[in-house]
């Protein structure tokens, strides 16, 4: 399931985002307008990525933009702990919770 704030001005017509994701055959599922609290897991990425990448990053081209942002989702998931997971670092707490599910996928 995917979550938005994006809104069309038509609701009876989906935007390109909405016809993508629902094309993959996933849900897309929208918040309310002027509730981001709505979604405790996006708002708080979406305000990291911005204090911890897009204010201190100057992009050269929407090409770099992407490259930064790849590198920047694979130190967050990687090597930076998070303090909702006691400090620990995603990866590392992934491979001990499910360590089936990371050794089908060589992870392990």
């Amino acid at each position: 399931m995917s979550f938005t704030m994006k809104y069309t001005a038509h609701p009876d017509r989906q935007t390109r985002f909405t016809k993508t994701v629902e094309g993959s055959g996933r849900i897309h599922a929208l918040i309310p307008p002027g509730k981001p609290w709505r979604n405790g897991f996006i708002e708080p990425s979406n305000r990291t990525d911005k204090d911890e990448l897009f204010t201190q990053q100057h992009f050269v081209d929407s090409e770099d933009r992407r490259y930064q942002l790849k590198l920047w989702e694979m130190a967050y998931n990687h090597r930076r702990p998070h303090q909702g997971l006691d400090n620990q670092i995603p990866f590392e707490v992934y491979r001990r919770d499910y360590p089936l599910h990371a050794a089908s996928r060589g992870i392990i």
